[in-house]
């Protein structure tokens, strides 16, 4: 885990819970300190799996890490990276579509779901075929 991930996620959810805080009892308004507190949780989710990445690695260090490391250090299989496949764009217009929803009416949201459950039944059946 580098430092920098940890301090940046843990300070920015300290930031923002602290300026929720000082925002609810300074204007006492719902729904900023409501955004505020979860902008926290969010960074505090993020410096939570941070920190599970770095207990799962039993602290070894990155090559980014490493002050001593060279280029050719961080050579090598970066990770696996699935197939090509239509089902996740499917899936973000079928959602966004369902959200547009909810501003332009009933029948706006009802193609999106259609959408959306078309290409959740595509995506599953095209990762249970491999």
């Amino acid at each position: 885990m580098g430092k920098k991930e940890w301090h940046l996620s843990l300070g920015a959810a300290a930031f923002l819970g602290a300026t929720g805080v000082v925002y609810w009892v300074w204007s006492g308004e719902w729904s900023g300190t409501v955004m505020l507190g979860f902008g926290g949780l969010a960074y505090g989710l993020l410096f939570l799996f941070i920190m599970v990445q770095w207990l799962r690695r039993h602290m070894a260090p990155r090559v980014e890490d490493r002050l001593d490391a060279n280029p050719e250090d961080g050579e090598g299989e970066i990770g696996y990276f699935p197939g090509n496949s239509i089902w996740p764009v499917a899936m973000g217009v079928g959602a966004v579509g369902t959200a547009v929803g909810a501003a332009f009416g009933k029948w706006f949201w009802a193609i999106g779901l259609i959408l959306l459950i078309g290409a959740l039944i595509g995506f599953a059946h095209e990762a249970e075929s491999h």
